[in-house]
């Protein structure tokens, strides 16, 4: 899938001048110029397990700075649940709210 950001990206890659026509952008298809410009940006993804704890999935996410994060069943490889910062929040306060 080609986002509003990579279009940027390509035409910022390409643009010379407000007189000259962009040519090389003719020449390339969408799925070679992801390729290229998807091989210096590639990141493994960032999962926990079911038996991981709370804390080290919070962890995670500061530390890697993401907004989600998938448990992955390690024997199937299935996604179970995506976590993120408001559902364990919300986990946080209803859990608390009972003591």
């Amino acid at each position: 899938m080609l986002t509003i950001t990579d279009f940027i990206n390509i035409l910022h890659r390409y643009y010379k001048s407000a007189l000259v026509q962009i040519y090389e952008l003719e020449e390339h298809k969408i799925e070679t110029w992801r390729e290229v410009y998807l091989q210096d940006s590639f990141k493994p993804l960032v999962c926990i397990s079911p038996n991981a704890s709370l804390f080290d999935a919070v962890t995670s996410l500061i530390q890697n700075k993401i907004h989600r994060l998938p448990v992955i069943d390690p024997e199937s490889g299935n996604t179970l649940y995506i976590l993120t910062h408001k559902r364990i929040l919300k986990f946080l306060k209803l859990f608390i709210a009972e003591f």
